[in-house]
């Protein structure tokens, strides 16, 4: 298929397959990746036909890698946020076609009691680059001292960023409308919402103001909204329209940066 101009797919949602619209985009092109994907343990999606469930999930799982080391640059980086119960499966996958940085732990603090395990009250964040000339940005955010924080020695707190991310909440069954004040009329927007500041994080770490951020599994488009807190560029695909459509929403009620970005109307994209 033939690939489209990456400025004219900037800060636009695609609704449609992932792999439809990675498949477009044009080889190293793309400063950073970070993404939530499903992660195909059967859960149902209220309010639309997806059931989190495939046969092949970790063959297309290594289809979309494989776009996705296409289309990022040498000085891009991936960031990939998925359940702590798979790790022995992402792990080689992604050790395939990128270059392991760090296994970042985000405390979740989940609600979820299993009967026969322990409760998991962490989620891992995959953070791989393409070569070993990647962007980072090591003072971009700076973490608070704990208050129990004791060196052991007596060494002086630096406060730079760690990869336990302790300080970001969970969103909670995904309820926005506490979490943004009320400015989308909906109390349930998707199931599995991410904080923005997790995205947040991530861009203003491995990526400079006016770079183009990718989410190739965009749901509600958190990552776009994190681009547009961050002065970047956004390409949001997400296959549901529900979500596509709430993603729009949240977008159109944002500030846009002047003459970082044009008003277009995302809806265009939608299939």
């Amino acid at each position: 298929m033939d690939t489209m101009d990456t400025q004219k797919m900037k800060n636009k949602i695609f609704c449609n397959d992932c792999l439809e619209i990675l498949s477009q985009i044009p080889d190293n092109s793309i400063d950073l990746i970070f993404t939530d994907p499903p992660y195909n343990e059967k859960y149902i999606y209220r309010g639309t036909n997806f059931i989190d469930y495939r046969d092949d999930y970790y063959e297309f799982l290594e289809k979309v890698l494989i776009e996705l080391k296409r289309i990022l640059k040498d000085t891009g980086s991936l960031y990939i946020k998925h359940s702590s119960r798979q790790i022995n499966k992402i792990i080689p996958l992604l050790d395939k076609y990128f270059t392991f940085r760090n296994l970042i732990i985000w405390i979740s603090n989940s609600l979820a009691h299993p009967k026969k395990n322990y409760d998991s009250f962490y989620e891992p964040i995959y953070f791989y680059t393409k070569t070993n000339n990647y962007t980072f940005n090591k003072r971009a955010e700076y973490r608070a001292k704990p208050p129990n924080f004791w060196s052991g020695c007596g060494k002086e707190f630096v406060g730079l960023l760690s990869n336990m991310w302790y300080d970001i909440k969970k969103i909670q069954a995904g309820c926005l409308k506490k979490v943004e004040g009320g400015t989308i009329g909906h109390e349930k927007l998707h199931p599995c919402s991410m904080p923005i500041r997790l995205a947040e994080r991530a861009i203003k770490v491995s990526s400079n103001e006016g770079d183009i951020v990718l989410d190739p599994f965009a749901g509600i488009c958190t990552t776009a909204v994190a681009c547009i807190k961050t002065k970047r560029n956004f390409i949001c695909i997400e296959k549901e329209k529900l979500y596509a459509g709430y993603g729009k929403e949240r977008i159109e009620n944002i500030q846009y940066q002047a003459g970082l970005f044009d008003k277009t109307d995302p809806e265009e994209e939608f299939s």
